[in-house]
Formats: C-alpha cells, structure tokens, sequence
C-alpha cells in the first residue's frame, strides 16, 4: 500500500506566528549588520585620521582595506529593512484585548454562614 502525501495547511494563527517569527529574526539579523558597519566605518574613520600623522603604514593600509566590506554591508542592510517593512505592512494587526480589572472586594458572606 503505497503512502499518501503529506499536506499541510497552516491555520490564520500559524500564518501570523510565522510572521512573527521572521521578523523577529531578521530584526536580529540587522541589528548585527548594523553592529558591524559601525566596526568597518570607525575602522576606516580611524585609518584615515591616522593617516595624516602615520602616512601609509600596513596597519593603516590593513584598515582601509575594509572599505570593500562597507558595499557589502550597506547592501545587506538595506535589503533587510525593505523585508522587515514589507513583513509589517502584510502582517495583519491584532486588536488589543480589554480585560476589566477584578472589583478587588470580596463578595459578601451569605447571612447565617460563618466563615473561619
């Protein structure tokens, strides 16, 4: 007997979740580009400022080489913010849920019932 395929349907939740959950990581995944853009550009800011007392030093040369990785970067960065924004504009919002406070008092002893 041969097995039948799997189908899987995801649910309105599941979907919602799924949304979620990517944005989530790709809002991680930018905040570490943005981490390391601002590594390679204080290096190359660095570089260049030591450079006018230095000259062109292999620490310094070493330095400026990292310009090739700001194209790179700038480039992850700026798709990853168009996917977040497209994930916000597609995921639906969710009404906020309005739950009343308890009254906080006790109800009232029936008359005859003695509580100890």
């Amino acid at each position: 007997m041969p097995l039948q395929p799997l189908v899987v349907q995801l649910s309105e939740g599941q979907k919602k979740e799924a949304m979620k959950r990517f944005r989530a990581k790709y809002a991680d995944e930018l905040t570490k580009v943005e981490s390391d853009l601002t590594d390679v550009l204080t290096a190359i800011a660095e570089a260049e400022f030591l450079g006018q007392y230095l000259g062109e030093q292999p620490e310094i040369k070493e330095l400026k080489k990292r310009q090739a990785e700001v194209e790179t970067l700038q480039q992850r960065r700026l798709y990853l913010g168009k996917i977040i924004d497209r994930l916000d504009q597609v995921t639906p919002q969710e009404k906020p849920v309005n739950v009343s406070a308890p009254t906080g008092a006790p109800a009232a002893p029936k008359p005859g019932i003695k509580r100890y």
